[in-house]
């Protein structure tokens, strides 16, 4: 969670709104601002996205907890304001948990109460500190705690906390990941009733350390053809992400209830200078993959995962048409082994409603893609050559919305200005590629507004928002000559937002 003082209640100007086509398969809000996705879980029906939302305008402030429910991570529909601002404090980011056994107290003895700790962020700046909020009613509407705050280090900088149970042989507690933000430090708090809270270890700062740690999160993932899991802590960063601007990194290693601890030691190193793109583990090399966290409730072996699909570089100044703001697709995660011995993080897209698919086609040369409607494009290239493969994709009038550049050892994106006047927006963003591959396959999928590439089968990710364009009307794939490629097409099922005021 982000907030500049002076631009609490920032927005366009009128002039520069935009008539958008609004994004079908990712969830944005009726109307107004969004930014990071809060409180995500999962309540053995239905999928619950709550959000740092602005209940009055399409500016960044009075940030308040909006609140949308799935049964498949695709089709939402938005229901009322869960955890309204108040006059001393805002609610920032932070978690839920349904707490079984009403360890907190909260509860009525008839439902388990659903827990929200989220930041309360003192409006005059001065404190950030956690406090809870509970539902009897499944996650719809709070009632603040009345002994508020739960957390308080009287830091303007300490906030996020993302919680969870921690099992083990010796038995089972919370667990509380939190940040000291401009300290880049990560913080883990355990507690017994989730009101009362002990210090247990911190973590950092160490590799990218360019801007501000956000958004943590903690959590295990499966090793791919195992039964190994290892423990994954992700750590948002703004300034100072792969692309520029905001970013994820991660540290792979192993939890044991108090410390954890990453396979490799990084050094902490100004992110604004790499040395190569190899510097760095990032879930994601896009511009607009920010603030990613977990769903409480699932299984170690089905860890989904949604980001805030902006960039503070330019987030406050995007076209809007009333509404400014949308998630990611919901991905879930496990890990891969990589050739040097590390691990890495692989995901795969969810949900996707497919109407059909052409067969797959080869081609050579060049060919045009009929697209004209939210897709996803697969494409499988040869691994082991040094030629590029080019994607193209245009409007209606052939003008050039982006283009995707691939060879052996890159995947290259990049978007022109379109409808964005900010001079931080038309970019080009860089992935490197796992080496070795005979052949590459990468997954395209394209919505009205945005373009989430997955490439290597998973492991590699890059995440652009294409703001304010309808979905592309076609791609042209031109190929190297004596180059071959295949493509798929899959048009997607598309919604309409659901609203329940």
């Amino acid at each position: 969670m982000h907030l500049a003082d002076s631009e609490k209640v920032a927005s366009l100007p009128e002039t520069q709104q935009v008539a958008a086509k609004r994004p079908q398969l990712h969830f944005t809000p009726q109307k107004n601002w969004i930014n990071d996705p809060n409180g995500l879980f999962f309540d053995g029906t239905q999928y619950h996205l709550y959000f740092q939302h602005n209940p009055y305008g399409v500016g960044h402030g009075y940030m308040s907890w909006g609140h949308a429910v799935s049964t498949d991570l695709v089709n939402w529909t938005e229901l009322p304001i869960a955890i309204l601002h108040g006059d001393v404090a805002d609610i920032f980011s932070g978690s839920i948990v349904v707490d079984h056994g009403n360890a907190s107290g909260l509860g009525d003895g008839k439902v388990p109460p659903v827990i929200a700790l989220y930041t309360a962020a003192a409006k005059d700046d001065t404190n950030q500190s956690q406090a809870i909020a509970y539902s009897l009613d499944g996650g719809s509407t709070f009632t603040k705690y009345e002994r508020n705050p739960v957390l308080d280090r009287g830091s303007k900088n300490f906030r996020d906390p993302k919680v969870f149970r921690y099992e083990s042989a010796q038995g089972s507690y919370w667990v509380m990941v939190a940040v000291e933000a401009i300290e880049r430090r990560v913080l883990f708090y355990r507690s017994e009733n989730l009101i009362d809270w002990t210090e247990l270890s911190s973590f950092g700062p160490q590799a990218a350390t360019g801007g501000i740690w956000e958004c943590p999160d903690l959590f295990q993932l499966p090793i791919s053809g195992t039964e190994e899991l290892k423990w994954v802590l992700i750590v948002s960063l703004n300034p100072g992400g792969v692309a520029g601007g905001s970013g994820t990194q991660y540290f792979v290693g192993e939890f044991d209830g108090t410390t954890f601890t990453p396979d490799q030691n990084h050094d902490a190193w100004d992110s604004f200078a790499y040395d190569s793109l190899s510097q760095g583990d990032w879930l994601d090399w896009g511009r607009d993959f920010y603030a990613g966290v977990s769903f409480h409730g699932m299984s170690v072996h089905r860890q989904i995962l949604i980001a805030w699909m902006s960039n503070w570089d330019y987030a406050r100044e995007l076209p809007h048409d009333g509404w400014r703001g949308s998630m990611s697709a919901a991905r879930q995660l496990d890990l891969v082994a990589a050739m040097d011995g590390k691990f890495e993080i692989r995901q795969h897209f969810l949900g996707l409603p497919a109407t059909g698919t052409m067969p797959p086609q080869t081609v050579s040369g060049e060919d045009r893609i009929e697209l004209g409607s939210p897709t996803l494009l697969e494409l499988t290239v040869a691994g082991n050559s040094s030629e590029q493969s080019v994607l193209s994709l245009h409007r209606s009038d052939d003008s050039l919305i982006s283009e995707i550049r691939i060879d052996s050892a890159l995947l290259q994106h990049h978007r022109t200005a379109g409808k964005v006047e900010h001079d931080l927006y038309a970019s080009t963003q860089r992935m490197p590629l796992p080496s070795g591959l005979d052949e590459l396959r990468v997954r395209v999928l394209l919505d009205h507004g945005s373009i989430e590439i997955l490439a290597a089968d998973g492991r590699c990710s890059l995440t652009d928002q294409l703001a304010g364009e309808a979905a592309p009307a076609y791609g042209t794939l031109r190929l190297a000559e004596g180059k071959n490629a295949t493509f798929s097409v899959l048009p997607l099922a598309v919604k309409t937002l659901e609203v329940n005021a």
